[in-house]
Parts: structure tokens; C-alpha cells; sequence
């Protein structure tokens, strides 16, 4: 006869204590997740969302109609808009303790999994922001915990799942074919490399691939305007980010303390004997970083990676202070990496007022001595979520200035989709028209119904526009203390009499990067 289990068991179990962490990551977003501003992304998938397609040069569609879903139904508040990612967030923290138990880790193992995904700084930092990259970690964890549960029980039938998570993951951030790609390539060089022999991964393939066909066909339709754009990008790229720099941003953005965890599970993947059934993950891993690094890439690409490699490590650590009989060390890790945690929240948290992040900044940022003059102290992650009611405000002050003849025929543009968003999100309070904008999307959407008679910019230079036009004035200068490099002393121009039909000259003026 089957045991029975009690409420205290149930409350005290493996799968309740992943709910309890997971709980605590949604409260710590729920609580905090109001603090600064509206992020410039997210106010372009706003934008975006107003605007609903099967793709957009620079993403894929998940994000914004998860935009238009949010702000259609709770509004867009920042509380409202931000609860969908916090959700997101604490889902992440479950999947990577679940992570842990299918690989065969105990309570131990699968609580500093869950700890280590919540502590870490990027998902802390995207936990709280509407964006591509929260929904990444989580259809990355999903798509991981799938995978190890494959080649944990050989469950053929998982693949299709798995085939489901990367069709949904490409239509949410292209990067999911890396992840795709790095497992098939660790398949391939290990003796797991039977399992492309079965039908199942190439069933999910085919599910995934049709998941994803619609995004596909928008680019066909479009001409390949991604590609375009990521051309574009790569040759507007500065020197890109250099191995140390990536190294650091790895270690960085999960948190120093999980160091000896991550690295413990790759060398278990990679080289134990006991690791040999993980040698795919411990691959895919290896070629993603070499690929990363190569490529030049951000150090925040690879951080969904992390959550078998963290249960890997989690598991040889619980297995270590098992025997050595070390009964209180698993509750002084877990305090240690909290107390850690909690030291560098602020860094990826909007916990602290802009005046005391500074101060914080200058403590624990040596980088700081660096700054070249007029460079803004604000810690660069929330450089973008200040300035852009401000900035709308002094532009709706320079239009309702104008005569009322120019004021009927004038359009507001920004120099990038960041400020044409808030323009677009902010605007209607303050009495301004839609923007108009030549970079990204914003080009797409085209000049709506005006001539160029009247045209007030933001950021743009004299030289960039002066021949097309008849006249120009220089009305104001945008300045802020907290915001990135190139949102401050931003000058607004007056343009007159512009000397093409605007929705002539648009074709030419498209900005992808």
C-alpha cells in the first residue's frame, strides 16, 4: 500500500520550496519593479505593439503583441506593464530548480539552483523590464529542462515539446537558433549522436519550423530586412566587447559567488565519467561562449545557458558536503549568496534614488575613474529608463510655441526609436501629435500624413537635413543628468519648407542599425 503523504510533507517538499523561491523573485519584482522610469525598449515595443505584424526589422513579434496584450488589458502602468516579465522572471527561478531534480538533485541541489537563477544580476535586472530578453531566459530554461529530461530518461516524446519552446523562443528573440544549433552540435560530438537517428528531434525540428514560418514569411514579404539590419549593426559596432570583458560579463551577470558552481558543472559535463550522459550540454555551452566571444558578442547572450550548468554544479556541491557530513554548510551557502546578492542588488534592481545609485557606484564601480567629461555617473543598465517625460515635455513646450497655421501642419521627429517612443507613449498627455522617425520600425510606419512643411527633430544635426530644407532654427537643448551619452544635449530644430515632398524623400532616409 502507498505511503501517504501529510500537508507538512507536502508543504515541505522539493517542488513547495522551488514555489516558496519562486514566490520570493516575484515579490522582490512586485515590490521594486516601479522604481526609475520607463525603459526606452520598452516603450518602443509599445510602439510596436500599436502596430501588430508577423515581424519587425529588429525582433521578432512575441514581445510586442505581449506589449499590446499587457497595456490593452492592465494598462501601462509601470506595475501593470512589468508584472507579465516579474511572472516570466519567477517561472525562470522554477524551471532551473525542476532543472536540478530531473538530473538527480536532492532538495539541497534544486534550493541553490533556484537561488542562484533568482540572485543572478541579469535576471534580476530583465525580471524587471518588458522585453525580449525576460521571456529568452525562460523559453531558454524551458527548452534546457527539456533537453537534459531527453537524455536523463530518453523520453523520446520530449522532443516534440522541445520543438514547441524554440518555435516560440524564434518568434520571441532570434537567438533561440543559437541554442538550437549549440545542441545539435553537442549531439553530434558525443556518443548522443544516436538520437538524431530516431525521428523525434527532427519532428521537433519541423515543429519548430513551422511555429516559426510566419516570422519567415514577413521577411520574405519584407526582404530580409533583419539581415539588413544586423549588416548595418555589426558595421555601426564599435570595437565590440573583447574575451575579458565577456569573461566578466558572465561572471558578472549571475554573480561572482556562483563562480565554483557554474564551473564545477561544466567540468562534470565536459569531463567527469559520471558526466557522460550532459556531454551535450557541456558542448553546446563551450561553443556558444567560443562563438560569443568571436563574434564580439554582449556578455548577456549566453547568461540563459546557465541553469543546467548551475544544477550540474549545484548537485557535486550537495554531493561534497553529503560526504564530508558538513550539515551546516547548505544553509550557510545559500545565506552567503543572498547576503552577496543583496550587496550588489542595487546594481540590477531599482531599489536605491538615482542621487544615492551614483554614491553607490562610486564604491563599488572602478570604471568610474574612466569617465570622460559630460559622461553621465548614472550605473549604465538604467541610464536608459530616465529623461523621457522630461524630454517630451520640452519638446511639447517648442510645438504648442508655434503659430497655430505651423502648428496644424507640424510633425515631431526623433533621431532614434527610443525618443520617437516616448514621443508616441507620452505625447497625448502633453498635446503632441504621433511621431515620425527613420530608424528601425519607425521607418516602416512612414511619414503618416505629413509634407515636411513644418518638421521639429530632436537630436538630428544641422548638417544631417539643412540642404533639404528652406530654413531652420536651433529652439532648445535637451540636457540630463542620468542618461545615457547620447540622449543629452540633444539640440531641437525647427525645419521649414522642406524642399522634397516628404513621402517622396522617406524611401531614402531608412535607418537600420
Amino acid at each position: 500500500m502507498p505511503e501517504q503523504t501529510t500537508l507538512r510533507d507536502r508543504l515541505t517538499s522539493g517542488t513547495a520550496i522551488l514555489i516558496y523561491i519562486a514566490l520570493v523573485k516575484l515579490a522582490i519584482h512586485l515590490l521594486t519593479n516601479g522604481g526609475y522610469g520607463y525603459h526606452r525598449d520598452e516603450l518602443y515595443y509599445i510602439a510596436c505593439g500599436d502596430h501588430l505584424a508577423w515581424g519587425y526589422i529588429d525582433h521578432p513579434p512575441l514581445t510586442p503583441f505581449l506589449a499590446r496584450l499587457i497595456t490593452s488589458t492592465l494598462g501601462t502602468s509601470l506595475a501593470g506593464l512589468r508584472l507579465i516579465p516579474a511572472l516570466a522572471g519567477a517561472l525562470t527561478v522554477f524551471v532551473a530548480g525542476k532543472t536540478a531534480k530531473v538530473l538527480g538533485g536532492k532538495l539541497f541541489a534544486q534550493a541553490l539552483t533556484a537561488v542562484a537563477v533568482l540572485v543572478g544580476g541579469t535576471y534580476l535586472f530583465y525580471g524587471t523590464l518588458l522585453t525580449t530578453n525576460v521571456f529568452d531566459q525562460l523559453l531558454w530554461a524551458v527548452a534546457l529542462y527539456l533537453f537534459v529530461s531527453i537524455l536523463k530518461s530518453d523520453n523520446r516524446r520530449l522532443w516534440i515539446w522541445f520543438g514547441v519552446v524554440v518555435g516560440i523562443g524564434l518568434l520571441n528573440k532570434h537567438t533561440m537558433a543559437f541554442l538550437a544549433g549549440s545542441v545539435f552540435a553537442g549531439l553530434l560530438l558525443t556518443d548522443e549522436r544516436r538520437r538524431l537517428t530516431s525521428r523525434w528531434p527532427w519532428y521537433a525540428a519541423g515543429i519548430a519550423a513551422v511555429i516559426f514560418l510566419p516570422n519567415v514569411i514577413w521577411e520574405i514579404a519584407h526582404g530580409w530586412p533583419t539581415i539588413e539590419f544586423l549588416q548595418k549593426a555589426e558595421l555601426n559596432r564599435m570595437s565590440g566587447v573583447s574575451p575579458g570583458m565577456f569573461f566578466l560579463g558572465q561572471l558578472f551577470g549571475l554573480n561572482p559567488l556562483l563562480l565554483p558552481v557554474w564551473i564545477v558543472g561544466l567540468w562534470f559535463a565536459l569531463l567527469s565519467k559520471g558526466g557522460k550522459k550532459m556531454r551535450p550540454i557541456g558542448w553546446a555551452f563551450a561553443l556558444l561562449y567560443v562563438y560569443f566571444v568571436l563574434s564580439r558578442a554582449k556578455g548577456y547572450y549566453l547568461i540563459p545557458f546557465y541553469p543546467p550548468l548551475l544544477a550540474l554544479g549545484a548537485i557535486e556541491v550537495e554531493r561534497f558536503f553529503k560526504s564530508r557530513k558538513l550539515r551546516w554548510a547548505p544553509a550557510t551557502a545559500i545565506a552567503l549568496l543572498v547576503v552577496g546578492a543583496a550587496l550588489l542588488a542595487p546594481s540590477s534592481l531599482p531599489i536605491l534614488s538615482p542621487e544615492r545609485l551614483i554614491e553607490y557606484r562610486r564604491v563599488v564601480d572602478p570604471t568610474m575613474k574612466h569617465l570622460v567629461p559630460g559622461e553621465s555617473e548614472m550605473l549604465p543598465p538604467f541610464q536608459d529608463m530616465f529623461g523621457w517625460e522630461e524630454m517630451v515635455q520640452e519638446v511639447a513646450r517648442i510645438y504648442h510655441l508655434l503659430p497655430e497655421e505651423m502648428r496644424s501642419v507640424a510633425a515631431v521627429s526623433g533621431n532614434n526609436y527610443g525618443q520617437s517612443a516616448a514621443i508616441d507613449f507620452f505625447g497625448p498627455k502633453y498635446g503632441l501629435p504621433k511621431a515620425i522617425c527613420t530608424h528601425n520600425n519607425y521607418w516602416y510606419w512612414g511619414p503618416r500624413d505629413y509634407t515636411g512643411e513644418v518638421l521639429i527633430t530632436i537630436g538630428v544635426r544641422p548638417q544631417a537635413l539643412q540642404s533639404a530644407f528652406g530654413s531652420v532654427a536651433l529652439a532648445t537643448t535637451i540636457t540630463h543628468d542620468y542618461v545615457v551619452w547620447y540622449e543629452t544635449n540633444q539640440p531641437v530644430f525647427i525645419w521649414r519648407d522642406m524642399k522634397i515632398p516628404l513621402d517622396v524623400a522617406w524611401p531614402r532616409m531608412k535607418l537600420f542599425y
